[in-house]
């Protein structure tokens, strides 16, 4: 599932985080994403051109939270 992945990789950054760079301490998270079954809607019709829309859309979100890429 969606989420399950989602929690798996920011435990996975805080824990390297941790490693890398001290205790208690990991670099600044900020997260967007579609619900899958938006994602779902155009992998079932085989239409990775709406994915990769998808995909940008959250990268621009991020963008206009002062992310830079």
């Amino acid at each position: 599932m969606q989420r399950e992945g989602a929690a798996l990789c920011y435990g996975t950054i805080c824990l390297e985080g941790s490693e890398r760079m001290g205790p208690h301490n990991h670099p600044e998270v900020s997260l967007h994403n579609h619900p899958l079954a938006e994602y779902m809607k155009f992998i079932t019709r085989d239409d990775w051109a709406g994915v990769a829309e998808l995909m940008m859309s959250s990268a621009e979100s991020s963008r206009g939270q002062g992310l830079i890429f």
